[in-house]
């Protein structure tokens, strides 16, 4: 039984290094392939709301504070919370549904979509929409926070919703072609690694001393000469003029 060491299997490895590469270059080159031709693109795009509960932005002007209290602010940042939940509810994904004409269920564009805090202790939450199109993507975000203000005020009267920002483009999400090429191109490797360290361990030719040395933690006393390579070594010697002064 060989001994499997570090060694050992780097030795392999650069025994074998054109067939790890070849299988690298094959698998980096199907992952492009699905990339650019099979994969089905996706773009996200994203809007923001803010959201206060009424003490700091008031649609009366005449009724703003000048000031604004930290109480105001906590009580704001703890409405994020029940507003991510209310916009996470049915009804306002199938108006949503309805504003754009059907082209989703409901249940579709829930899937599609998004919504979360910007950041902890934020007062504004992010709206985020899946598409395979980037104008797609980013009409629908905005057709989405259209609806919000008057939405959350029907389920928290004394809040006060505004759009912070609607989104301009969308992002590509899905496929990362340079992650997934490098991630295909090192499953390829290491399959291909695999195989060799599979077919190496049945094979249990000695090629050499060498070979027998590096595999076997055994006292090597001495070895039997190739007499076939010899002759044609010496044959090939002679032949060549080499070694015929004295014959």
């Amino acid at each position: 039984m060989r001994d499997i060491s570090l060694m050992y299997i780097l030795n392999l490895a650069l025994r074998r290094i054109w067939v790890l590469i070849l299988a690298a270059i094959v698998f980096a080159a199907g992952a492009f392939c699905y990339c650019k031709f099979l994969a089905t693109p996706e773009y996200t795009a994203t809007a923001s709301v803010l959201v206060t509960n009424g003490g700091i932005m008031v649609q009366n002007k005449e009724n703003s504070k000048d000031t604004i209290s930290t109480t105001d602010i906590s009580a704001s940042i703890n409405l994020v919370d029940t507003v991510t939940d209310i916009l996470e509810t049915s009804d306002i994904y199938k108006q949503l549904a309805e504003k754009t004409d059907n082209k989703y269920t409901y249940k579709q564009l829930k899937s599609r979509t998004t919504i979360s805090a910007k950041t902890d202790n934020s007062m504004f939450v992010d709206v985020s929409f899946s598409a395979a199109d980037p104008t797609e993507a980013a009409n629908m975000v905005n057709a989405f926070v259209e609806l919000t203000p008057e939405y959350i005020v029907s389920f928290v009267p004394y809040s006060n919703v505004a759009v912070a920002a609607t989104a301009d483009s969308a992002t590509l999400v899905f496929p990362s072609t340079a992650m997934i090429i490098v991630m295909a191109a090192v499953i390829g490797v290491a399959i291909a690694f695999v195989i060799v360290f599979i077919i190496d361990s049945f094979d249990q030719a000695i090629l050499g001393e060498k070979d027998f040395t590096s595999h076997y933690d055994i006292p090597l006393i001495g070895s039997v000469p190739d007499f076939e390579t010899m002759n044609i070594e010496a044959s090939n010697y002679y032949q060549k003029g080499a070694g015929t002064n004295g014959y």
